[in-house]
């Protein structure tokens, strides 16, 4: 029996909370990227209207102008309820 807490990722996540678009053919979503990691994100939206069997893009922008904005294909595995709204939990997609 495992009695441990720790959480079994591999790979650490940080705690981003900057504005980040998803958009998936026309819908466009405005949210915030509450943590990022070196394959998904959790991102905090009001509302969506996503077809969850359909890859996304998301773009995540950057404080530093002279970087471009991080973008990625990506598929949403998770919708959890918050008290705000709702928690996208994304998953990247390999670059083809």
């Amino acid at each position: 029996m495992i009695t441990s807490t720790k959480e079994r990722r591999a790979f650490q996540r940080m705690i981003i909370n900057a504005p980040v678009t998803v958009v998936q053919q026309q819908p466009v979503l405005e949210g915030i990227c509450r943590d990022l990691s070196a394959n998904g994100m959790g991102i905090a939206v009001s509302e969506h209207q996503l077809d969850i069997n359909l890859p996304i893009r998301v773009s995540l922008a950057t404080h530093n102008n002279l970087l471009p904005p991080f973008e990625a294909q990506a598929r949403i595995i998770r919708v959890l309820e918050e008290e705000a709204g709702l928690l996208l939990a994304i998953e990247f997609l390999p670059v083809t």
